[in-house]
């Protein structure tokens, strides 16, 4: 397998199975952020995203995560985002980060091989996520904890500033 980043997906009308390859980054997110947009749009509740073959993962990747889990905690019909097979670093960074408090966290889940694995459409080229989704990645981070609230004010306070300047 290439060392290009990538993610595989299995939807069925509930559930929506991810697998990230490499490294999950605001370089390669777009289409995932799409695709989670896309399946809470048509009802998906419960979401499972697998690291087995995931090197590492940013901030913004994580942010993305956290919003999904508290999108789906505003449902009435409470859905569900399972982290499966986090090992070292990224595991250490999803507790460091409180995400484990908001998501079911299984660090060594040998049952979430999904069937029929498809390549994520990248859409049309664009894999990076504009700023503005890395501003509201980040504020998402912030308000998960006081921890998080400290750790990534410079970045929010620097994309606002940009985003003033840019006006």
């Amino acid at each position: 397998m290439n060392k290009e980043t990538h993610y595989k997906v299995h939807v069925t009308p509930e559930n929506a199975f991810v697998r990230v390859f490499q490294k999950a980054s605001f370089l390669n997110c777009a289409p995932l952020r799409s695709f989670f947009e896309e399946c809470m749009v048509v009802g998906r509740r419960n979401y499972v995203v697998d690291f087995k073959e995931c090197s590492s993962m940013d901030s913004t990747f994580l942010g993305i995560l956290v919003g999904l889990a508290m999108k789906l905690r505003k449902f009435e019909d409470e859905g569900r985002l399972t982290l499966v097979n986090l090992q070292d670093r990224n595991l250490e960074t999803v507790q460091n980060l409180g995400i484990h408090k908001i998501a079911d966290v299984n660090p060594d889940d040998r049952s979430s091989d999904a069937p029929e694995l498809n390549d994520l459409d990248k859409g049309e080229g664009r894999q990076a996520v504009g700023s503005e989704a890395i501003f509201q990645a980040h504020k998402t981070l912030m308000e998960l904890n006081e921890k998080n609230a400290k750790m990534f004010c410079d970045v929010v306070n620097f994309l606002e500033r940009q985003e003033e300047d840019s006006d």
